[in-house]
């Protein structure tokens, strides 16, 4: 077993990104969000004006990109991809990582 010590303490950077905004049966939008919206994320705080209920259902995977992990179902490396709880309006989230510059 590989007894690498990893440094957890500087995580990557993130970015949210609203790709789809679907409109439901009353051809409502999503109330929070519009297609194309970018989010830069703070690794412990839902960035500003982000919809609660869809930043919830993105924490797991966020934290998996961010501590340098990879989804099974991820086409990319670094990129996944995210949907809103809301079964009417299913706003699907794209989440990039990057590394952060050395201070």
């Amino acid at each position: 077993m590989d007894q690498t010590k990893v440094r957890y303490n500087n995580p990557k950077r993130a970015r949210i990104v609203v790709e789809k905004c679907p409109v439901d049966h009353t051809g409502r939008p999503c109330h929070c969000h519009t297609e194309g919206q970018v989010f830069e994320f703070d690794f412990e705080r839902c960035p500003s004006n982000f919809c609660a209920a869809a930043f919830h259902n993105l924490w797991p995977q966020l934290r998996v990109l961010e501590l340098g992990g990879r989804h099974p179902w991820d086409g990319e490396p670094n990129v996944t991809r995210v949907a809103c709880p809301d079964p009417d309006k299913p706003t699907i989230f794209r989440i990039e990582v990057w590394e952060a510059p050395e201070k």
